[in-house]
C-alpha cells in the first residue's frame, strides 16, 4: 500500500480530531491527495519557493513520540500522523499567482516525473489553500501508513 497523504482544510483541530480519534475513518475534508513525492520535506520545499518557511505542529497522535516499543493498535503504530500548518503557510500557498511556473520550478529541482500532472496538483493545493484562507480555516496534512 505504502505512505498516503492528504493535505486539505478544517475548521479547527477539534473538527479534525473528531474523526480521527478511532482511526476506522478520517473525515471528508476538502483537500487533495499525494502520493508520489511527499517524503522528507518535498512539499515544505514547494512551499519556501514562495518565500515562507513552514511551520507545522503535530496534532494527531496527540501523545508524546514513545521511546521503544508500542503496542500493536496504537496510533503511533497505525496513524493516522496529522500536522497542521500555519497561517503564513496557508497564505503563501494561497497567494501564488502562476502556479504553472512555480510547479515547473518545483517539479524540476525535485526531479518529478510528470511536470504536467505537478501543475495540476499544485493548482489544485493552491485552490484549497485559497479556500481556507478565505473562510478563515486552517491547512493539515494527514499521512497514511
Amino acid at each position: 500500500m505504502g505512505i498516503e497523504f492528504e493535505y486539505f482544510r478544517a475548521p479547527d483541530v477539534a473538527a479534525v480530531l473528531r474523526g480521527v480519534s478511532d482511526r476506522v475513518t478520517f473525515p471528508a475534508f476538502d483537500g487533495v491527495s499525494a502520493k508520489w513525492f511527499a517524503l522528507d520535506g518535498v512539499v515544505d520545499r514547494l512551499v519556501g519557493l514562495t518565500g515562507h518557511e513552514v511551520v507545522e505542529r503535530r496534532v494527531w497522535p496527540s501523545s508524546p513520540e514513545p521511546e521503544g516499543p508500542v503496542p500493536a493498535g496504537d496510533p503511533w503504530m497505525t496513524g493516522p500522523f496529522v500536522y497542521e500548518w500555519d497561517a503564513g503557510t496557508r497564505d503563501a500557498l494561497a497567494g501564488v499567482s502562476d502556479v504553472d511556473a512555480v510547479a515547473r520550478r518545483w517539479a524540476s529541482q525535485e526531479e518529478l516525473d510528470d511536470p504536467d500532472a505537478v501543475v495540476v496538483w499544485v493548482g489544485a493545493l493552491v485552490r484549497v489553500a485559497r479556500a481556507a484562507r478565505d473562510s478563515g480555516e486552517v491547512l493539515f496534512y494527514a499521512m497514511f501508513m
